[in-house]
């Protein structure tokens, strides 16, 4: 049963330290583990499921079409079709969203409670409430409670307990709203309210934080719709409704355009056709005024100036759609939209410049997913965006410069053919001017008539810029909370939190509670484990079954024919070593065993008390000192097989004395007579001779007592040990119990009689 700190510390490390410190608070902690469980869980209870609804459209593009381009509508128009990124934030808009919550009314939400939680009522409501007034929003209540009451209903909130008895299905007035309640089925329970305001404060309370539109992959133009909501029915209609109202204002977008150029087209059609029944009925009247025939030469120049005035309109419409080009550039990221429009110009060099645009623009949207703008490349990639968008704007202006450029040259050729006109014949130069007026509004006429029928074409034929995917769809299992994994990560921080109590507590309450603290905390054997009652006294048999215990656990430690040496201390006073070592004394002289105790405790000597006699005037100090041998100190008690020698009058320099030759030669003479010799010392923490004596021992017990000693003490001790290569060390522990004490059986003395005058001084005992 020996022990050195090597043992002790051997094949430690800091994990099991921290095992063996939570040791003791284990089934603390896993109370707290399990409290911590549970009141998650019981507050998932009360949480309601969030489920997602989702949809997917897709934005077409007419990229390549230029056959659906017109220079008419794009000279009216001078938006263009918008980016993906504008779709995805018009989708999110109030204006979008009001139309969507005339469709799915989110003003009133009905609760009833069901196994302790609200659960919200939909299309199962009993009730529904029409609100012909809006709803003050300070007069809304977190609970309003519309309870049953004969055949009409009352409204409480926790504020106001009394109300009045209204009626259903006609409107009432009360102080929380002013509308018709309208019973749907027969109910019993109270159905709680919860008011949200008008359309704007539903968006901005409810609508704006649940609904999330997304592109899913930049190289697709496919765009996915969310709304997140604890009803999955209304979380789906409000998507349908939602997607469908978005098309519809495509569909309506589109045909006001169409109706802006049909009526462009209508009163172009009306002006030029008031110019050609003029122009008609002017050349008929001259001619038949005017027998003329026009020239070779002038009728020449006249269809040379006819074309010319053609290609002037035209000219002027494109003047028109390149000034709406620049502004567009200037104002708009996006620039594929222009593509279309640049066909008609046959500019591909500026149409390539777009496509590699969009690339860089799809590159940078990738970057700043994860860097932040002070990231090199992003840097970079701005700067050859910026220069290709400089290139792009150039170009434009340089087409409207080529287009104001042909126009000049096309008036300086009118000119030039007006100039020869003007030298006819006057009768020829009137009729040539009939003829040509006449001959322009025609063609333009004729041209406005093919451009009305054909965008009369196009507003039949118009379907919307996006196609539905896949419909709203809600999967089973809700998005959150996520209570499997919620619970999972309460049991884990409960549990760590448990063990960060459990370590608050063994740093802070440091006292030894239990047999337990000290197996977790040292390897040094405990020989035994002696009961303490309040009164102190040696009084029950399971007491002086606890010292024969110990007293048979140090018989292992004897050696045959030499006297054990038995060191008792403690790592300060009041811990109980000095009566652990007369009660041991005791124990082994009622074996008859030659017993003999030392106090060598000679700071506060205590150890002659327990025996009945006075402090005396020889003893080990003065043995030790030299002024006395060992016949003087040695005395004799009231038991036959015990001898004490105390400590004798208090010297300055106990531990100087120790020191002395005259102690080892002492041991050698007292192993001889006696079969157990005890010391008693003084706390190895203050008195530094008793760590020395421990030599000289054949065991040493520290002695703990519960609710006094510390655990760090058990730490501080294992130290020592291996410090001092110190051996043959063991534990008694001094335990509280509370059972009711049995019959009293004295082992040696109930209390000290040291203040007893009936007391006779000790004669020392002749040694034999």
């Amino acid at each position: 049963m020996q022990t050195t700190q090597k043992d002790s510390i051997s094949n430690e490390n800091y994990i099991i330290e921290l095992f063996k410190t939570i040791l003791p608070y284990k089934w603390s902690i896993i109370f707290i583990t399990l409290l911590t469980t549970s009141l998650t869980f019981l507050y998932l209870y009360f949480i309601p499921s969030t489920y997602q609804s989702s949809s997917i459209i897709k934005v077409k593009t007419d990229h390549n079409s230029a056959q659906t381009r017109d220079l008419v509508r794009d000279s009216l128009n001078s938006a263009s079709t918008i980016g993906i990124k504008q779709e995805m934030l018009g989708l999110q808009t109030f204006k979008t969203n009001r139309e969507a919550l005339k469709e799915v009314d989110f003003s009133v939400q009905y609760f009833q409670k069901h196994k302790y939680k609200m659960l919200e009522l939909y299309k199962d409501s009993p009730i529904h409430i029409e609100l012909t007034k809006e709803v003050n929003l300070h007069n809304i209540h977190p609970e309003t409670v519309l309870t049953p009451k004969g055949e009409g209903f009352t409204i409480t909130t926790k504020e106001n307990k009394v109300s009045d008895l209204y009626a259903f299905n006609t409107e009432v007035e009360t102080p929380y709203f002013t509308g018709i309640v309208s019973i749907e089925q027969q109910f019993t329970e109270p159905v709680y309210l919860k008011f949200n305001g008008n359309a704007r404060n539903i968006y901005q309370s409810i609508i704006r934080s649940r609904l999330s539109v997304s592109q899913i992959d930049l190289n697709a133009n496919l765009i996915k719709i969310s709304f997140q909501d604890t009803v999955p029915a209304r979380a789906n209609s409000y998507i349908d409704a939602l997607v469908n109202i978005y098309l519809s204002q495509n569909l309506q977008k589109k045909d006001d355009t169409n109706s802006k150029v049909l009526n462009f087209l209508d009163t172009q059609l009306q002006t030029i056709k008031g110019k050609l029944e003029k122009s008609e009925n002017e050349l008929e009247s001259y001619k038949t005024l005017n027998s003329v025939e026009p020239t070779v030469k002038s009728k020449d120049s006249f269809e040379k100036l006819s074309a010319i005035d053609l290609d002037l309109s035209e000219l002027t419409l494109k003047e028109k759609l390149a000034k709406n080009l620049v502004s567009f550039v200037r104002n708009n990221r996006n620039l594929d939209a222009i593509g279309p429009t640049l066909l008609e110009f046959n500019d591909q060099a500026t149409i390539k410049f777009i496509d590699r645009l969009e690339e860089l623009q799809q590159e940078e949207d990738e970057l700043k997913l994860e860097f932040t703008d002070q990231y090199p490349k992003l840097i970079s990639l701005k700067k050859r965006i910026r220069k290709i968008k400089t290139k792009i704007m150039l170009n434009i202006k340089n087409l409207k410069s080529t287009l104001v450029a042909k126009r000049e040259s096309l008036e300086k050729q009118k000119s030039k053919y007006e100039r020869i006109l003007k030298e006819l014949p006057k009768k020829e130069k009137k009729l040539v001017h009939f003829q040509r007026d006449y001959e322009v509004n025609s063609k333009m006429y004729t041209y406005l008539l093919q451009k009305k029928s054909e965008n009369e074409l196009i507003k039949v034929a118009s379907v919307s810029n996006y196609e539905i995917i896949d419909k709203a769809y809600t999967p089973l299992s809700p998005i959150k909370p996520k209570r499997f994994i919620a619970l999972i990560i309460a049991t884990i921080i409960g549990f760590f939190l448990a063990l960060l109590i459990s370590l608050l507590r063994a740093l802070f309450v440091d006292k030894i509670a239990a047999h337990k603290d000290i197996k977790v905390m040292t390897k040094l054997p405990v020989y035994g484990v002696i009961p303490i009652y309040k009164d102190h006294l040696f009084s029950t048999s399971k007491l002086k079954e606890a010292y024969h215990k110990l007293a048979t656990n140090l018989q292992f430690s004897k050696k045959e024919n030499v006297g054990s040496i038995i060191l008792l201390s403690s790592q300060k006073q009041g811990e109980g070593k000095t009566t652990t070592t007369v009660n041991l004394a005791g124990v082994f002289q009622n074996s008859e065993y030659k017993t003999i105790v030392i106090d060598l405790n000679m700071r506060e000597p205590a150890l002659h008390g327990h025996f009945g006699i006075e402090q005396q005037y020889s003893g080990m100090s003065t043995y030790l000192s030299q002024r006395d041998n060992i016949g003087n100190i040695i005395f004799s008690t009231n038991y036959n097989n015990l001898d004490i020698i105390s400590a004798g009058p208090v010297p300055p320099n106990p531990y100087e004395l120790v020191l002395s030759n005259r102690l080892p030669e002492l041991f050698e003479i007292l192993k001889k007579k006696y079969d157990y010799i005890f010391i008693d010392t003084g706390p190895y923490d203050t008195a530094e001779e008793t760590l020395y004596l421990m030599q000289f021992t054949t065991m040493n017990l520290i002695v703990l007592r519960e609710k006094v000693s510390k655990k760090s003490t058990l730490v501080e001790l294992d130290k020592i040990i291996y410090e001092k290569n110190l051996k043959n060390m063991g534990l008694v522990l001094k335990s509280i119990i509370k059972e009711k004490k049995e019959d009293k059986h004295e082992l040696l003395m109930a209390s000290s009689m040291s203040n007893d005058p009936s007391v006779q001084r000790q004669v020392p005992s002749q040694l034999r």
